[in-house]
């Protein structure tokens, strides 16, 4: 009985399955089938339209636009194939050569280098996309130094270190320019002084001369490999001054950014740009201040001597075109600045694609290895970017350097070394068609950031039919017999001219016909029902009734659909996230999916960006549905947060077990140490820092532990996560550990406790004295007190109220003497 059970349970299980299908399918067939036109019909996923010309015989209702499926299924049960329109995507390479890295030779660090591509709306077409960092590729770096008063210092300092700069950065290619620049801020108030004397010199410098007028932007050093100027450039170029702290740094970086010539950049090489100051900055419409109204046009406008001379004609640029320039320029910025302008730059940073941050110290020191860090950073690692419309979605997954890992969603990769291959797959997928036919034809590039390598994409997105235009300026079509020559024939349908309408155009606007032709109006000929009750027959053609909300409308053939019954997310239809396809569909934006439109498409959310490289989904403990983080159980261990990266009971636990080993590579010291060969085997990268930061916002992965050691000292060291082999567990951990270890001094006990004696005799001999001086003032207002009333005292001479006499009289109340 009880298998018979299952069985029904089964049966009715795959039943249920069969239905959602087929009424899937219907719903395909309803999207498609109330498309009037070949471009409504090619517009929508997943359509076909039959072209052809309906003869005296045919069924006059016939279905124009039809599901692919349904066409595969019929064939020419519906429509002949050699009248069916079913366009599709279409991919062309016209450029695609090898990946190579030859000196003497250009580089290719991308494959391919271009092709055509036609897209249709709403199906993806996947490009693969190859990157290989080529040896010894060119760089032009170029210093833009903040050089009013208070940057002299950095200025001496940095006058020395070109030198240094340029054997620092050929240990890492061995084509290197170098070229130089300084600003200091726009010549007008409020920004700078204009009294006469201070147009001369606006300030003193630490040697008791005076500074240089004040000027915008000057380049003072084009690029060039001739390092050993470079020194004596800095050292002419002139200190100068304002009065408000933010400098005008920004317009001298967008000068920097598009006087391709003037500053010498070359087209193939990564474009460097350090930007040194200790000030924050001025933006866009702050010149407003100075009566500047003229925004910034992005143009170069320096003259022969270098000078910036629009400084008094146009505004700041703003922090969006500087990013714009920067990702067409294909410009990585550095900002060098002192470390309490760090968090400010930081702030710009993450709004300009390319760039980083770094402190630089008092003496400018670090400066070299600042740059060269940051160098090495970005040939070790590649981001791919577009310039792809708002209307073409795009996607990447790779697996980065692993070849077992699964391809993740992601644009980044790092670890790269030289001959290293990272292979992107790009889905690209059109999400609407422009109204504008001038916009059917796109041209998108693809390429890594920094890099002036691209794959450039010509695209022609399928949003009409060859059909509706094989019959614009010709005769034969215009005025046809089929459409009672009142419309043109387009795709086997009649295109009505002004005032008519009807399948053949057969009715004018002024007759307002109700009612003839009502079975035309009948979305099924058994029916009762007349433009599906939501509207009124006219000719043969059903009218839509309107709603009270303008927005909300009934539109088909038969006013089968409207686009506001779809479900509804938070209120709103579709989650006011895609658009409501007759009623029983939504078609989500890019990114969305979901009956209406509430579960993000992407896995990107469920990846930990700041997670140092080592992204993946979920910390690899969990599933990524709807764009959030499902943390699975691992080991007995219920991991938690926003990428399962938290861990409430594990912390403690990983501090003890990774101590030994940090403790004895660290320093040498701990249990481990005392075993010959032992801290060698431990199986973990340590790395020293001179320093940990235990507030870990930033790094979500990451944990901190202070951990006792040898000699009474403390040592603190933080851990994150690394994964090894491919089972998914965590079997390895990035270590960092403190430099120096925190070591309490030797305790004197004599003296603690002769100390601890001595002044616990100190403090019972005052708490003493001071209870003898409070008791001795309390007694002596009390005496004040006493001797003050004895002396104002007034004595009562009455009789005593206890003395008694030792006679008695009384009285005879009823005797009376005068009688």
């Amino acid at each position: 009985m009880i298998g018979w059970t299952v069985i029904l349970v089964k049966l009715h299980l795959l039943l249920s399955l069969a239905e959602s299908v087929r009424n899937y399918d219907q719903i395909e067939d309803d999207l498609c089938a109330i498309k009037v036109s070949c471009e409504a019909c090619v517009q929508t996923t997943g359509c076909v339209w039959c072209s052809k010309v309906l003869e005296k015989s045919d069924d006059s209702s016939m279905v124009r636009c039809a599901s692919r499926e349904r066409f595969q299924a019929e064939k020419d049960l519906w429509c002949k194939e050699s009248y069916v329109v079913d366009e599709q995507n279409h991919m062309e390479l016209l450029k695609n050569e090898s990946l190579s890295s030859i000196k003497g030779k250009e580089p290719v660090q991308i494959q391919p280098q271009r092709m055509r591509l036609r897209l249709r709306i709403g199906e993806e077409q996947r490009v693969t996309v190859k990157y290989s960092q080529a040896e010894d590729y060119p760089v032009d770096l170029y210093y833009l130094m903040d050089l009013s008063a208070s940057m002299e210092s950095y200025k001496n300092d940095l006058s020395k270190l070109g030198l240094r700069l340029s054997e620092a950065m050929g240990n890492l290619t061995e084509n290197f320019r170098l070229g130089f620049g300084s600003f200091v801020d726009k010549v007008v108030l409020p920004m700078t002084s204009t009294q006469p004397d201070k147009l001369r010199s606006p300030c003193k410098l630490k040697n008791g001369k005076a500074c240089a007028p004040p000027y915008s932007y000057q380049n003072q050093m084009s690029l060039t490999e001739k390092l050993e100027i470079f020194k004596s450039r800095v050292e002419k170029a002139p200190i100068s001054g304002n009065l408000d702290s933010p400098e005008g740094g920004l317009d001298a970086l967008m000068q920097v950014m598009v006087c391709t010539d003037a500053i010498g950049w070359r087209e193939k090489a990564r474009h460097l740009i350090v930007f040194s100051t200790d000030a924050s900055f001025h933006i866009a419409g702050d010149g407003r201040l100075a009566g500047i109204i003229e925004p910034n046009d992005c143009q170069c406008h320096l003259d022969e001597q270098g000078y910036y001379i629009y400084s008094l004609l146009q505004d700041y640029p703003s922090i969006s075109q500087i990013n714009r320039k920067a990702l067409e320029n294909n410009m990585n910025i550095i900002f060098a600045v002192t470390s309490d302008k760090h968090a400010t730059y930081q702030t710009l940073s993450s709004a300009i694609s390319g760039s980083s941050v770094g402190s630089i110290v008092n003496d400018s020191r670090n400066v070299v290895q600042l740059i060269t860090d940051e160098y090495e950073k970005l040939v070790n690692e590649v981001s791919m970017t577009d310039n792809a419309p708002s209307m073409i979605d795009v996607r990447y997954t790779s697996r980065c350097l692993s070849k077992t890992d699964e391809p993740m969603e992601r644009k980044e990769c790092g670890g790269l070394r030289l001959g290293s291959v990272v292979e992107f797959h790009v889905d690209l997928k059109l999400t609407e068609c422009p109204k504008n036919q001038s916009e059917w034809q796109q041209r998108i590039e693809i390429k890594p950031s920094g890099v002036n390598e691209s794959l450039a994409i010509e695209i022609n997105l399928i949003c009409g039919c060859n059909c509706e235009r094989a019959t614009l300026g010709n005769e034969s079509t215009s005025n046809a017999t089929e459409c009672r020559g009142n419309g043109r024939l387009t795709c086997g349908i009649c295109r009505c001219n002004e005032g008519f309408y009807g399948k053949h155009c057969e009715c004018k606007r002024s007759m307002n016909i109700v009612g003839s032709s009502m079975d035309e109006c009948k979305r099924h000929k058994n029916s009762s029902e007349v433009c599906s009750g939501h509207g009124v027959c006219k000719c043969g053609v059903c009218d839509c009734l309107k709603r009270p909300n303008p927005q909300e409308v009934f539109y088909g053939k038969y006013c089968e659909c409207d686009n506001f019954s779809c479900s509804r997310s938070d209120g709103k239809v579709c989650g006011g996230r895609g658009r409501c396809e007759c009623g029983n569909r939504c078609n989500c934006m890019a990114g969305w999916t979901g009956e209406a439109c509430d579960c993000r498409e992407t896995n990107a959310t469920c990846i930990n960006s700041k997670s140092n490289g080592h992204s993946e989904i979920c910390s690899g403990r969990g599933q990524c549905i709807c764009g959030n983080c499902h943390c699975h159980e691992i080991n007995n261990v219920r991991y938690s947060g926003q990428y399962c990266e938290g861990c409430p009971t594990c912390p403690e636990e990983r501090c003890a077990e990774l101590k030994d080993c940090v403790e004895c590579v660290a320093y040498d010291a701990g249990p481990l140490s005392k075993k010959p060969g032992k801290c060698s085997e431990c199986p973990h990268q340590i790395d020293i820092v001179e320093s940990i930061d235990e507030d870990l916002e930033e790094i979500a992965s990451a944990r901190v532990c202070r951990s006792p050691g040898d000699n009474g000292c403390t040592f603190l060291f933080r851990y994150e996560y690394h994964r090894g082999g491919t089972s998914g567990d965590m079997k390895l951990y990035e270590i960092k550990a403190q430099k120096e270890r925190i070591c309490s001094k030797s305790v004197d006990v004599l003296g603690v406790a002769l100390g601890v004696v001595t002044s616990t005799v100190i403090l019972g001999f005052l708490i003493l004295l001071a209870w003898k001086i409070v008791t001795n003032i309390h007694d002596r207002r009390e005496y004040m007190r006493f001797e003050k009333e004895r002396a104002t005292a007034k004595w009562d001479r009455a009789d005593n109220p206890l003395y008694k006499q030792a006679t008695t009289t009384f009285s005879n109340p009823t005797f009376d003497a005068n009688k």
